[in-house]
């Protein structure tokens, strides 16, 4: 990728797998993710495995984008160095805009709409989620996201995404999964809604007593 010409610069974010740096290509902003070495693993399964999950996100970030979801594009892939070259998305992360609780109503119709492709996140938090600053919601990161995505899986999306909003901003969860969800069974229809929320129920009870 040196003949490329990407110029990197700081790094954004630190994550369990891969690290997040900005970059510029062609005076091009732009977002590069590395999955980094682990040193426990054995070397040629560590390679095997981080080949591996490069290429997934790369495909569903392809295949989310072809299909209207608003996730970053994908520019280039290195899967040697396991690096994905993609678009950088100006904004805040939701966890942190003062708009959050107006958002959830886009975010509805969007996880509706990828969960209508059976496709999860799998780590749906306020965190991967930008808002820009034209009323936009992205989606990010979706190394742990998966295809052909069952009724628990799609479930949980929703789950962690209550959970992430009640710890972060406790006094607005029930506006802001209000919104969500209103929007979220427009999109996906009540039948599927009830399904996935009563799924929700089962899980959080499961939570509850394991908590014991």
């Amino acid at each position: 990728m040196e003949s490329l010409n990407f110029v990197e610069k700081k790094v954004i974010r630190v994550g369990a797998e891969a690290v997040i740096k900005e970059a510029f290509w062609k005076n091009h902003r732009i977002i590069v993710k590395h999955r980094v070495p682990k040193r426990y693993r054995e070397e040629s399964i560590d390679l095997r495995v981080r080949k591996s999950r490069t290429i997934h996100e790369a495909k569903m970030l392809i295949h989310l984008s072809e299909n209207g979801i608003p996730v970053p594009l994908v520019y280039f892939i290195d899967p040697v160095e396991c690096v994905i070259y993609m678009q950088y998305i100006e904004g805040l992360e939701l966890r942190n805009h003062p708009g959050a609780v107006e958002r959830a109503k886009r975010l509805g119709n969007i996880v509706g709409e990828m969960h209508g492709l059976d496709v999860c996140h799998g780590d749906l938090t306020l965190a991967n989620i930008i808002a820009d600053e034209n009323q936009g919601v992205w989606v990010v990161d979706f190394g742990l996201s998966g295809f052909n995505a069952d009724l628990e899986e799609k479930a949980i999306d929703v789950h962690l995404l209550e959970r992430s909003a009640a710890s972060t901003f406790p006094t607005q969860t029930k506006k802001f999964f209000e919104n969500f969800l209103k929007s979220y069974s427009e999109t996906t229809g009540r039948d599927a809604a009830k399904e996935v929320l009563e799924k929700v129920k089962e899980i959080r009870s499961r939570g509850r007593y394991v908590a014991r």
